[in-house]
């Protein structure tokens, strides 16, 4: 089965009302909070000289995700936990089971060659030369894609980009952080199939479960059948701490990964579990090599879905600063709730729309605002719920004073001044709040609720 590539930061989707996950765009003006002074004609509070320092539903709204998890539905049946784990491993292990490519490299190379026929801006603010687009696609060497087809493992973590270069392309000359080559970070351990290599041997261009794209060489090996099979069949231990501390047996540090990677089991020791983890062996291949992470860092694979567990991975996702297509190693929206699910063995896909239509959603496109509201609080799954709207991906958490509370990474809320500019206030992490989050501000585009377009509980069926 051929799928769509992951080109979330390439496509850009229309921007409503909270700038967040997947391609929005932007304006170029910024606004100062906390304690910054506004021009008094610009915005009508109680002291219209100063914007707040947070939204209402975030000084209101507990954030600590024990305040819902008090009365959390545990999976219906351990049948279901076993498919859902399933359908995990199937999706996690594709780049080596599956014999060719499963995302579409038609479109993904057209994707790429699109890119020159776009004015971008760079690093500094300026427009970037067409020239230089140029000579990055020569470096790619794109008629020669597909040039192999290796099973490989990432040996640290490493981004994901949509050209062989680090560089950023912003689609305005103020639209950080929305890098529109920055795709996602590949985990440590993570299963790819290494498709190309540029022109410079700098590059290597793979596929992942979830999508395509170009990753630093150095930091992907190709594996050999015996490393497959083992990390295949292995019982696993997954990260639910991020940046956890693993040394080798002589006391060296390795590459920190984040929640969600996954390391094969050698066995249990009082306070660390030894792991193996894909390091440089000879010829450039990738090898295991044993290491320990301390238990408070790391569980069996996978959790089990309860008050407890859920506390624990939302709780740390809520430390999480936004970060487009996981730039600086922070999140997104689509990759918060990736996350989230994953240590519990539950398959998502890497963006909000794929994230929604990977199972059998319930549209809520055309209903009112109550409506919604009433349709979330009856049918939704507080941990479970994945709830969606064009660009955004969300996570219901249950009610707090009688309305929806929604898990969710964001950077930005849109708001008018009373001359007519759009400004944004600024989110930039993981918070809980509304589905109305910033109504007290006169904002530009509606709120969330206004756009809320589906919802989907997992596992899906």
């Amino acid at each position: 089965m051929t799928r769509t590539p992951f080109t979330c930061s390439i496509v850009a989707a229309t921007l409503l009302f909270i700038t967040a996950g997947c391609a929005p765009q932007h304006t170029a003006v910024l606004v100062k909070q906390g304690t910054t002074a506004a021009s008094t004609d610009d915005f009508n509070r109680s002291k219209p000289e100063e914007l707040p320092s947070e939204i209402e539903d975030i000084q209101k709204i507990p954030q600590n995700l024990r305040r819902f998890t008090a009365t959390l539905q545990p999976l219906p049946t351990s049948e279901e936990s076993a498919n859902a784990l399933r359908r995990f491993r199937t999706q996690h292990f594709s780049p080596w089971t599956e014999p060719q490519p499963t995302h579409n490299l038609t479109q993904s190379i057209q994707g790429m060659k699109d890119i020159a026929k776009t004015t971008w801006y760079g690093e500094n603010r300026l427009k970037v030369k067409p020239e230089r687009i140029k000579v990055i696609l020569g470096h790619a060497d794109l008629d020669q894609l597909p040039s192999m087809n290796q099973p490989g493992i990432a040996i640290a973590p490493t981004f994901m980009r949509g050209l062989p270069n680090l560089k950023p392309l912003y689609e305005t000359s103020d639209d950080f952080p929305f890098d529109q080559l920055q795709y996602s970070e590949v985990k440590p351990n993570e299963p790819v199939r290494i498709l190309h290599l540029s022109d410079t041997g700098a590059w290597a261009f793979v596929e992942t479960a979830y999508g395509l794209g170009w990753v630093k060489a150095g930091t992907v090996l190709p594996v050999d059948r015996s490393m497959q099979q083992r990390l295949t069949s292995a019982d696993l231990v997954v990260i639910t701490m991020d940046f956890a501390v693993i040394r080798d047996d002589k006391g060296k540090a390795m590459p920190q990964p984040r929640i969600g990677a996954l390391y094969p089991l050698v066995r249990e020791e009082p306070d660390y579990w030894l792991v193996e983890l894909a390091v440089p062996g000879e010829d450039d291949w990738a090898t295991l090599k044993t290491a320990r992470i301390l238990k408070k860092d790391a569980q069996r694979f996978p959790l089990p879905f309860n008050a407890e567990t859920v506390t624990h991975i939302g709780n740390e996702l809520l430390k999480t600063p936004y970060g487009w297509g996981e730039l600086f190693r922070d999140r997104d929206c689509s990759a918060t709730t990736r996350d989230f699910f994953l240590p519990f063995g539950i398959w998502l896909p890497r963006n909000s729309r794929e994230q929604l239509h990977s199972g059998p959603f319930v549209s809520l496109a055309n209903l009112s605002k109550p409506d919604k509201e009433k349709l979330l609080i009856q049918q939704g799954v507080p941990f479970r719920t994945i709830v969606h709207r064009k660009g955004h991906i969300m996570l219901y958490a249950g009610l707090f004073d009688g309305r929806p509370v929604v898990l969710h990474t964001t950077w930005a809320i849109r708001f008018k001044t009373k001359s007519g500019q759009e400004e944004k206030f600024y989110v930039g992490r993981t918070v809980l709040t509304t589905l109305e989050a910033g109504f007290e501000l006169p904002l530009s585009r509606g709120t969330l609720l206004d756009h809320v377009d589906g919802i989907l509980t997992l596992p899906a069926k």
